[in-house]
């Protein structure tokens, strides 16, 4: 038999600290796709982003680029023949936002920019894409990347937005 003394109890019971979370990010439109007519007007998207409890991002950035989809009307070169903007809810006025088109792919470290996101924030922004009147037809997916900037990292999976140009 042992005598060695009982350990009093305290009646305090200790919470486990939260499980760790991690950015998660959607993109939404009405319809599901971007479907566009050239010349038309712009079709309107979200970004949402829900951070966890895990980090803190002083520059979070949104980033668009999709490859050129399909070719130019015969005699015209099209150029990038999309406009991105991004709805600014302080002025409530559309500003012009980056969008690369192109069929290779940026890497981090070439990006700056991006706005702070704290932990266990909500941001959800407000998008529109339009298509030039020359611009060229076809089907491309908008991807949209989440770029901690200040790591030169990608910080969650990119999203795809099917897009369609008529």
């Amino acid at each position: 038999m042992s005598s060695a003394p009982a350990t009093p109890a305290t009646g305090r019971t200790t919470t486990p600290p939260p499980a760790p979370t991690w950015l998660t990010v959607s993109v939404d439109t009405r319809a599901g796709r971007l479907a566009l007519a050239r010349g038309g007007p712009a079709q309107e998207f979200t970004v949402t982003l829900r951070n966890g409890n895990s980090d803190e991002y002083r520059h979070l950035l949104v980033a668009f680029q999709m490859e050129p989809p399909g070719s130019p009307p015969v005699g015209q070169d099209g150029g990038p023949g999309f406009t991105l903007e991004r709805f600014d809810q302080t002025s409530g006025t559309w500003h012009p936002a980056a969008l690369r088109v192109a069929n290779d792919r940026l890497p981090e470290s070439m990006l700056d920019g991006g706005t702070p996101l704290a932990r266990s924030g909500v941001r959800v922004e407000r998008y529109r894409l339009r298509a030039a009147a020359g611009g060229p037809t076809g089907s491309s997916p908008l991807v949209v990347s989440f770029v901690d900037t200040d790591a030169d990292r990608e910080t969650a999976a990119h999203a795809v937005l099917a897009h369609t140009t008529r």
